[in-house]
């Protein structure tokens, strides 16, 4: 092997070529991502400032279906409310379509029942005035008779109160004393009974409850959601069946 050595002409330290391979091989791999990555901003910024000219004028199509469909059930509909049950004194409302509503007119009933934002949920008394809200909003909700385990676990995982004007998830019933406690209501099970029970302080606790915030269904939607329940869809009247859904949205 002498005759092949080449003195004075080799590094001191002895340099692996597989070495030198892995880190080229690495080195074009993360120029190869940096050079994706700047691809993707730029094309990330062009379709931000691009829009079509549908967009542009589709929020005024969608309020102007939104106003037939309210004048069509109001002047050709036998019954102008929507169904509500009859076993219960409450409903449990999810709203779980659209972020932006084109009309303002169903924005401002969603807001009057505390639903601004998507995947909230809220207890309501149920009542004619309720019923007439609900037919006009409703392609944007879905709502039905919850149970008492229901109520129960929106309470447990996802009751907040506002305390000294901030919001704190309830941790425990000397904490509900202290809020609610001029109420008579001093525990958990007293604020689940009095709001699944319709009672008289339904309205004083339910104001002092934040807004249930939910997720979307583990699965996904597995139905379309701009059809109603009843027909194969997600919005509208589903009885008992709210439970199901508000356990995938817990």
């Amino acid at each position: 092997m002498e005759k092949y050595a080449v003195p004075n002409k080799l590094p001191a330290k002895k340099i692996s070529i597989l070495a030198r391979r892995r880190a080229r091989i690495s080195k074009d791999k993360n120029l190869a991502k940096l050079r994706e990555d700047t691809r993707r901003k730029i094309l990330t910024k062009k379709k931000r400032n691009f829009k079509k000219p549908e967009a542009f004028i589709m929020k005024y199509l969608k309020a102007e279906r939104d106003h037939r469909r309210i004048e069509r059930r109001l002047l050709h509909s036998k019954k102008f409310e929507a169904d509500l049950p009859q076993t219960s004194p409450i409903v449990l409302i999810l709203r779980h379509r659209t972020r932006q509503v084109a009309s303002k007119h169903i924005d401002k009933i969603l807001g009057q029942l505390n639903l601004e934002r998507i995947h909230t949920a809220v207890l309501a008394k149920s009542g004619p005035k309720l019923a007439a809200m609900l037919s006009i909003i409703e392609p944007y909700v879905t709502w039905g008779t919850p149970s008492i385990h229901t109520v129960r676990n929106l309470i447990f995982k996802k009751g907040k109160l506002f305390v000294n004007g901030k919001l704190e998830a309830i941790q425990s019933n000397a904490m509900i004393e202290e809020n609610l406690g001029d109420l008579g209501v001093i525990c958990t099970e007293d604020i689940v009974h009095e709001l699944f029970t319709g009672g008289e302080n339904f309205d004083k606790i339910n104001g002092r409850l934040k807004t249930f915030r939910m997720s979307a269904p583990r699965d996904g939607w597995k139905k379309k959601l701009n059809k109603s329940f009843e027909k194969g869809g997600e919005y509208g009247n589903r009885g008992t069946a709210i439970d199901d859904l508000i356990d995938l949205c817990m």
